[in-house]
């Protein structure tokens, strides 16, 4: 198909990478990715307890990668594949609802970590 909106499915997807990529690298050193969990107003070392922070903001972290990843996949199928709008529509909605969900859930952990 040629549509030029295929190419979100491909920035989907590497967004929904980093992010297990991220999850993974936090699980493994301990490190808090402000990147995807803090923003430009909070810093790692303000955190009052970081461990707990990472405990609860990490199955976020690797919730969004995979929905994140799945959308995409299935984005790029239906644009350069074959049309499965349905299946791309219900894909589109769980992801949207991910990413609502996610940006309430850290907020909510900034306030009580930071």
């Amino acid at each position: 198909m040629d549509n030029t909106f295929g190419i979100f499915s491909l920035l989907f997807f590497g967004c929904g990478v980093y992010a297990i990529y991220a999850w993974a690298k936090m699980k493994k050193d301990g490190h808090i990715n402000e990147t995807l969990l803090l923003g430009k107003n909070y810093f790692e070392y303000t955190c009052k307890d970081k461990e707990m922070f990472l405990k609860k903001a990490q199955p976020a972290v690797l919730t969004f990668g995979i929905v994140s990843v799945i959308y995409g996949v299935i984005d790029f199928v239906h644009y350069y594949v074959m049309p499965i709008q349905i299946l791309d529509y219900i894909a589109m909605a769980s992801f949207l609802a991910c990413i609502v969900w996610y940006m309430v859930y850290t907020t909510k952990l900034k306030r009580e970590f930071f």
